[in-house]
């Protein structure tokens, strides 16, 4: 007997097998996997109280266009968004001064502890509750970061760095991000670290290159540099700034926790603003 056709629907069928498996065959060489490759930016669950819900946002551009630093206008959309979130630790960049802070933690029910760096009019802060929040490391105007450690009752101490790297200069970027790394590991053995914030860093040489970098190369070097200490745990998960670069990072000590959610939360913005918040929900061990 003559053979079967095959249906147009068979053959197709056949081919998207054939893909899957080639697929498969070279993220294994790789080092990716399917999951890893398209993960979903995140998406809100209700909190674990067992888990450690951390979110970093640039709230600049809120003043126009231009990025200018967070308006008080838009505090309260700012603070709807965390409330939202009900997150443990919050880090923010361009602030315009501490008495914004203080007003978005008493939009956010004034149960915040909260630390501002001395950078001006583009300061970074980091808010925290379900714990205490401990200064460390003395802020330096020429870098413009925060150090803590945060304590919170059944779970390890954390100590944790929020920076905003230079839009502009590759060399800045390397400097801060390296200072912040180094005092990371060089202190506190016995905490969990993490570093977080506006890298300013998007590392894919595929894309337009006149945007912001003056040295992607440099970018790669001090990416690098941080994830070899460190696991970017949003990685894959979609970009985090317009028009779809990857600036805001949150990088953790993986080998005491586990990341259960990770990403950039989408549609979330508001006026000029060009960020999303990134969060994660990471699990002690």
């Amino acid at each position: 007997l003559p053979p079967v056709p095959h249906s147009a629907g068979d053959m197709r069928e056949k081919m998207l097998e054939i893909l899957f498996v080639v697929l498969t065959i070279v993220f294994a060489a790789t080092g990716y996997s399917l999951h890893q490759w398209g993960r979903p930016s995140y998406q809100l669950t209700k909190r674990n109280p067992n888990e450690l819900r951390i979110v970093t946002w640039n709230v600049g551009g809120t003043g126009g266009h231009g990025g200018r630093p967070l308006e008080n206008q838009f505090l309260p959309h700012i603070a709807a968004v965390l409330k939202e979130l009900n997150a443990d630790l919050i880090l923010l960049q361009e602030i315009a001064y501490e008495k914004q802070v203080d007003r978005l933690s008493r939009l956010l029910d004034g149960k915040w502890e909260a630390m501002v760096s001395n950078g001006g009019s583009r300061s970074v802060a980091i808010l925290a509750r379900r714990g205490r929040l401990y200064s460390r490391i003395r802020p330096d105007k020429k870098y413009n970061g925060l150090a803590a450690s945060y304590r919170a009752l059944g779970n390890p101490p954390v100590f944790l760095m929020n920076i905003h790297a230079d839009p502009y200069s590759a060399q800045q970027r390397n400097r801060l991000i390296g200072w912040a790394t180094d005092g990371l590991m060089s202190r506190f053995p016995d905490h969990f670290k993490i570093l977080a914030g506006d890298l300013n860093l998007d590392i894919d040489i595929d894309k337009r290159r006149d945007l912001f970098s003056d040295d992607e190369y440099l970018d790669i070097e001090t990416y690098n540099y941080v994830a070899q200490r460190f696991s970017d745990v949003t990685l894959n998960t979609g970009s985090t700034a317009e028009p779809d670069r990857r600036l805001d990072y949150i990088f953790a000590d993986v080998k005491r926790l586990k990341v259960d959610r990770a990403g950039p939360w989408k549609g979330k913005r508001v006026a000029d603003m060009d960020h999303d918040p990134v969060v994660a929900d990471l699990k002690f061990e």
